[in-house]
């Protein structure tokens, strides 16, 4: 069973302005991601995910925001993660463009 909470680009960016603890993870590509990215953000791309699920182990209870480009990859990652019994998983549904175009 799959539970993660579709968040927008406002609620992440008061998350973040409040200082909210959470794991702010990229799924794109290396390439997009040095294009630009999140600030302290984690990019783990969706291809190596389940290589690099052990990179992500210590952070299974705590929140982890998960995004791509438009929020399809980012969702391919929150199920993946919660088959793997990650519990605070939050998917941006309108993914790093719509989180750019917000600010």
């Amino acid at each position: 069973m799959c539970i993660y909470k579709d968040i927008n680009s406002s609620e992440l960016n008061n998350m973040i302005k409040n200082k909210e603890k959470f794991i702010l993870l990229d799924v794109r590509t290396e390439e997009e991601y040095e294009e630009n990215h999140i600030p302290n953000s984690l990019n783990i791309p969706l291809n190596n995910l389940n290589l690099e699920l052990e990179d992500l182990l210590p952070y299974k209870d705590e929140k982890i925001i998960i995004y791509c480009r438009s929020g399809r990859r980012s969702i391919m990652a929150a199920l993946m993660l919660s088959d793997n019994n990650f519990k605070h998983l939050y998917n941006l549904k309108e993914g790093i463009i719509g989180y750019l175009d917000y600010l």
